[in-house]
């Protein structure tokens, strides 16, 4: 019976699945709020946050929420928020795009959103191509014991 799942591993997964956060625009707004209020306080130095505003972002989390997720949960989104800002900073530092506060989008107009696609989609071959290629050397040379 190795391919069933035990009841006690099938209660497991559900608690991970029960503690895993969902995060929804209102619960984000009120982490950015938290970590904001932190680097006010000069708790954050260059791209992390000291202990004593973890400390004071997980407890604030929960009083404002009502959700006891853990540090890590947070720090992930942290993480997820820092990607994406990455992403979209580069574009709206061009003077073709824009930020829409209402709808919370980069605007532009169609053909500046065609452009920036086909060039998008140029770097995206080019670096699956070399991706694909790198790793059919790894496998050659693996394969053949070349180190």
């Amino acid at each position: 019976m190795a391919g069933q799942m035990t009841r006690s591993r099938r209660l497991e997964t559900q608690q991970q699945e029960q503690s895993r956060a969902k995060w929804t625009t209102s619960l984000t707004k009120i982490l950015a709020g938290l970590m904001v209020d932190q680097v006010h306080k000069g708790n954050k130095n260059n791209n992390s946050f000291n202990k004593k505003a973890w400390e004071y972002i997980c407890d604030g989390f929960h009083q404002k929420t009502g959700l006891k997720w853990d540090k890590e949960q947070l720090k992930n989104r942290y993480s997820v928020l820092r990607r994406q800002y990455a992403t979209v900073k580069p574009i709206l530092d061009g003077s073709d795009f824009s930020w829409d506060e209402a709808t919370g989008h980069v605007t532009a107009n169609d053909e500046i959103w065609a452009e920036y696609i086909k060039v998008c989609s140029f770097i995206l071959r080019f670096v699956v191509i070399n991706l694909i290629s790198n790793r059919r050397s790894f496998l050659r040379r693996k394969h053949l014991n070349i180190w």
